[in-house]
């Protein structure tokens, strides 16, 4: 029999997306769930979900895309990044305490977090190479591996018996992770191409005000996502709902994101940029606002749907932004701002916020409530930068 060909680039970053965002899909909605069954408060949970987010997430993130960008080899970066994050969450299974779980989180963090920036600019870099390519296919199964992971994992711990602290979520994350660094392992580097950045362009990145005014309100953004993201499964137990609810809400979200980042070359077509996010935050306000009210199942599950538009309207919208706004040598390194900001920083005060509200607040769904006000902060900052814009371009 003739050899069998080695897989493709595409086809081994679309296995990578694949178990990143299956990860993902395990540890978003039931990892706060097997803390608290640990008897972590939810002022722990908040802080323990916190401590990878910052100050580590942009020091991390921008560190190796720095690197990666600088030397023109962000696969190898990648490769190295995945090895730390595969070695370190060998430890989370044993970690039971308070300071022993943060600890596990914070060394998985170190590489965890330069993963989307890294891999991210290797499928735009790929995808610029070979105009058939598209970033977004590749990128739908990272969505698909969440939906996949989701519903396996929720439907495992049903079965269970919805067992506390129940081990199944630690070595489900435990897996995933292993198994993308094993396949980052196998993604080929390729020669870069024109002048490598010099600190003084990475210096002018940052200080581009452009780039805050997308920075700024799609950071409150996500940081109203934090109780959805933090708390999501433990609102459905709340309510003395299933774990299956947690993964139909999830799976129908990243079913509708899939349908909306399909839809998204038409979409920006007819609309600005800036009508996008607005859309995506005016859709997310209401969806937060009724999932605070919502009791049953169906409803619980169903406004889930909204995700479309709060990720994939708001994601789709915000890398067409950057890839207008970041140098092509710079690119990593942009991704890594992004996402240390957005993802990283709001994305720690939102979940420290989110822990002490739980705590004081009586439970999960006043937080949604509060949710539902903060994006409209976003929604004003986004529109007061378009103010800003248009009367400096009059001047």
């Amino acid at each position: 029999m003739p050899p069998v060909p080695p897989p493709s680039t595409a086809t081994r970053l679309r296995a990578l997306y694949f178990l990143y965002y299956g990860n993902v899909g395990t540890y978003l909605p039931f990892f706060a769930v097997y803390l608290k069954g640990l008897g972590f408060t939810g002022e722990q949970i908040g802080l323990v979900q916190m401590l990878p987010s910052f100050p580590l997430a942009p020091l991390v993130a921008i560190a190796w895309a720095t690197w990666a960008d600088h030397r023109g080899t962000p696969e190898r970066a990648l490769r190295r990044a995945t090895a730390w994050v595969g070695v370190a969450v060998l430890l989370l299974p044993f970690a039971r305490t308070p300071l022993q779980v943060g600890a596990v989180v914070v060394l998985m963090a170190l590489g965890d977090r330069a993963v989307v920036p890294l891999t991210d600019s290797i499928t735009i870099e790929h995808c610029r190479e070979r105009p058939g390519a598209s970033y977004a296919r590749i990128r739908l199964f990272g969505s698909l591996g969440f939906i996949v992971l989701t519903v396996l994992v929720g439907r495992l711990l049903t079965l269970r018996g919805g067992r506390p602290a129940d081990l199944a979520v630690p070595l489900v994350v435990l897996l995933c992770i292993v198994g993308y660094a094993l396949v980052a392992r196998g993604i080929p580097t390729t020669p870069r191409h024109g002048e490598r950045p010099a600190p003084r362009d990475m210096l002018a990145l940052l200080g581009d005000t452009r780039l805050w005014s997308l920075l700024g309100p799609a950071a409150l953004h996500w940081a109203s996502c934090a109780p959805y993201h933090l708390f999501f499964g433990v609102l459905v137990r709340d309510l003395g709902l299933p774990d299956d609810v947690t993964s139909a809400g999830m799976a129908l979200g990243v079913v509708a994101e899939i349908g909306v980042l399909l839809a998204y070359p038409r979409l920006e077509r007819r609309f600005s940029l800036r009508t996008l996010l607005a859309v995506s935050m005016i859709a997310s306000s209401l969806r937060w606002a009724l999932t605070a009210r919502a009791t049953g199942a169906a409803s619980v599950a169903g406004l889930q749907i909204i995700h479309g538009l709060t990720f994939g309207l708001f994601w789709g919208s915000a890398v067409r932004a950057l890839g207008d706004l970041v140098p092509q040598r710079l690119r990593a390194t942009g991704q890594a701002v992004f996402g240390g900001i957005v993802f990283g920083g709001a994305n720690a005060a939102g979940y420290a916020l989110s822990g002490v509200g739980y705590d004081r607040l009586g439970g999960a769904a006043r937080l949604f409530a509060w949710a539902a006000a903060v994006e409209l902060v976003a929604l004003a900052a986004l529109l007061l930068a378009g103010v800003r814009a248009r009367s400096a371009s009059l001047t």
